[in-house]
């Protein structure tokens, strides 16, 4: 598998909106609380190999990552069962068709997990499909210095997601 600074900037991003995602999100999805989250990934397609990572989450992270204008999904749909949260999306991303199904359940509190399946027609970077499950849990407050947003991963100089997303041409 190819390995790319825009598919693991893409795999980063779609981490961080899980729960939260789309502007049609129905008012009554949980958010994550303000703080520390630390969010261990894995996707099937790289042997189940994981990455760990903390983000600073504040009172209007979420918020600002439902903002973004998804125009390019022609298909939205969320729904709660219980404590469990489905959703489905068809979208365009680079060229490709991606057809995106998940679940997630917690309190979005002091935890959640889920699992999300993407599918790709044609393709995506080489990729025909990608499986990424997600375990998060809430740690504490930020760390001094920290500001909502920022992303810190081993091997990785920190990003922060809400810099990015001001910055990106399809965000409102």
């Amino acid at each position: 598998m190819r390995t790319s600074s825009s598919l693991l900037l893409t795999f980063v991003l779609s981490t961080t909106w899980i729960g939260t995602s789309l502007a049609e999100m129905p008012a009554d999805m949980p958010k994550r609380k303000p703080g520390l989250w630390e969010m261990k990934t894995s996707m099937a397609e790289m042997g189940g190999i994981g990455q760990t990572f903390n983000m600073c989450v504040g009172p209007q992270t979420d918020d600002l990552i439902a903002q973004q204008d998804r125009g390019e999904c022609a298909q939205k749909s969320y729904r709660r069962d219980g404590d469990r949260i489905l959703f489905k999306a068809v979208c365009k991303v680079e060229g490709s068709t991606a057809t995106i199904e998940g679940v997630f359940s917690g309190d979005f509190v002091n935890r959640y997990s889920g699992e999300i399946r993407s599918t790709y027609a044609p393709p995506l970077q080489g990729m025909k499909s990608m499986t990424m499950k997600q375990d998060a849990r809430w740690l504490g407050a930020c760390r001094q210095g920290q500001k909502p947003g920022d992303v810190m991963m081993q091997g990785m100089n920190g990003i922060n997601v809400e810099e990015l997303m001001k910055n990106m041409p399809h965000v409102r």
